[in-house]
């Protein structure tokens, strides 16, 4: 996908201030973004991210590993992320796709790794997210789910509301998530930062 130059400078610009907007409201994206790296490497093989979004954690990942696949239900925000990756020039290279996260488009235990930053709260039928993410990852692979924590969705409710719109968001707890691995005997670990917590679950070997 070919971008003009004023198009890559304008989309680079925009998030630099969103990332403002959210730093002076309480959320520094780039302090966030290392905290999840942080608790989810070491990552290897085949990586699929849920969730593209404008491509900022995605970026964080692609400095560090060869080669991500990404999924979003939204090509307007993929081509957001395409932008952004282009921009920042990371080192690696991303596979997007267009798809729905409750029903992904791979075989059986497609991926070494699964993750995903601030997404999960965007999708209410979350439980046939993770049957789908348990299913195309491999026996003895990893999951990494981050999502706000009660003071990151504050702080986003507060920017919603002083820009006029509502954060729309499935009302789950993260406990909930944590039970739904553990139950199916995957080894799971929690993490809880500034603004984020965040899940890391081993499969089993089999």
């Amino acid at each position: 996908m070919r971008f003009l130059k004023n198009e890559l400078s304008e989309n680079h610009s925009r998030l630099l201030q969103r990332n403002k907007v959210y730093r002076q409201a309480g959320y520094d994206t780039g302090k966030n973004q290392r905290f999840v790296v942080a608790k989810a490497f070491p990552l290897k093989g085949r990586i699929l991210e849920i969730g593209t979004g404008k491509g900022r954690f995605l970026v964080e990942l692609l400095r560090r590993v060869p080669r991500v696949t990404t999924v979003d239900l939204s090509a307007g925000e993929q081509r957001f992320a395409r932008m952004n990756v282009r921009q920042e020039r990371p080192g690696g290279r991303a596979r997007f796709v267009v798809a729905d996260a409750r029903k992904l488009p791979w075989r059986d235990r497609s991926f070494d790794a699964v993750v995903s930053m601030n997404a999960l709260h965007h999708m209410p039928q979350w439980r046939r997210v993770l049957h789908e993410v348990e299913r195309v990852v491999r026996p003895g692979g990893k999951v990494v789910l981050a999502d706000f924590n009660r003071r990151g969705f504050a702080v986003f409710d507060r920017i919603h509301r002083q820009e006029g719109r509502i954060h729309e968001r499935a009302r789950y707890k993260f406990k909930d998530v944590v039970e739904w691995f553990r139950k199916r005997r995957w080894a799971v670990s929690m993490f809880k930062g500034d603004c984020q917590d965040v899940l890391v679950a081993l499969k089993e070997e089999q």
